[in-house]
């Protein structure tokens, strides 16, 4: 192969593997809302929120009304994070992830007793 021949294949693979480069990778979905949701009877005011996400993510749960949260780590990944937060009863809530160097979108939700079958009192924050 002449010195010609072989610059124009480089040439050509270097083009053909930019455009490979330049597209945009998809953002980290963010996670469901949280599947089971209780308050802690032994310490009223703590929740346990819980729920499936991205196994390795690291996971936010955060309480809008008292501007704290947790945050939790799928160390066994298993997809499923569970953390203790301080709320009230029908305080508004987010969970987000991070995976690497991506962060998802944030994930609202309503404070109040739920289990993986659905919401324990339908009408508590109506």
């Amino acid at each position: 192969m002449g010195r010609r021949s072989l610059l124009r294949f480089l040439a050509a693979a270097l083009l053909a593997a930019l455009p490979g480069c330049l597209s945009p990778t998809l953002p980290l979905p963010p996670p469901e809302p949280p599947d089971s949701i209780s308050p802690q009877a032994a310490t009223p005011g703590l929740w346990i929120v819980s729920g499936a996400c991205l196994e390795g993510a690291i996971v936010i749960v955060f309480n809008e009304r008292t501007g704290a949260g947790a945050v939790v780590e799928d160390r066994d990944r298993d997809g499923r994070y569970e953390v203790q937060i301080e709320a009230e009863l029908c305080d508004l809530a987010w969970v987000a992830q991070d995976l690497g160097e991506d962060e998802s979108a944030r994930t609202t939700f309503v404070v109040q007793d739920r289990t993986p079958s659905g919401l324990v009192d339908p009408s508590a924050c109506k």
